[in-house]
């Protein structure tokens, strides 16, 4: 996941999906770290409804995880370190400050492992 950051988020909305393309911050063994903006439509469903489903994808193969997102709101330090490596947020922080800043991570889940070679056995899950 640190390799290839781009990842697919799925949220809902009622009983509307919603898909986008996030960047992930990092993934490590205390959870997987994303960031939005409080004044998007994601974060008002995320606060609505924690749970979500990732999925990266490389080559033949795709990780989706689903769990709940914890909100890390407080994490002023986090945050700081979010900006420091997406130097293009700047803007919107500089003119908004940090409280538009949203950091969540998935801390518990599960993924499942799929690619083209391994279609027809059973599904790899593995435990966060």
């Amino acid at each position: 996941m640190n390799d290839n950051p781009a990842f697919s988020l799925a949220t809902s909305d009622g009983n509307i999906p919603h898909v986008r393309t996030l960047q992930l911050h990092k993934a490590d063994e205390s959870g997987i770290y994303f960031m939005v903006g409080k004044f998007k439509d994601v974060y008002r469903q995320l606060s609505i409804n924690p749970y979500v489903e990732l999925c990266f994808h490389k080559g033949n193969t795709q990780v989706r995880i689903s769990g709940q997102v914890e909100n890390l709101d407080k994490d002023i330090e986090l945050k700081k370190e979010i900006l420091s490596v997406r130097p293009f947020i700047t803007s919107w922080i500089e003119q908004l400050g940090f409280k538009y800043m949203a950091v969540f991570r998935i801390r518990y889940g599960k993924a499942v492992i799929w690619n083209l070679e391994t279609e027809l056995q059973p599904k790899t899950i593995v435990e966060l």
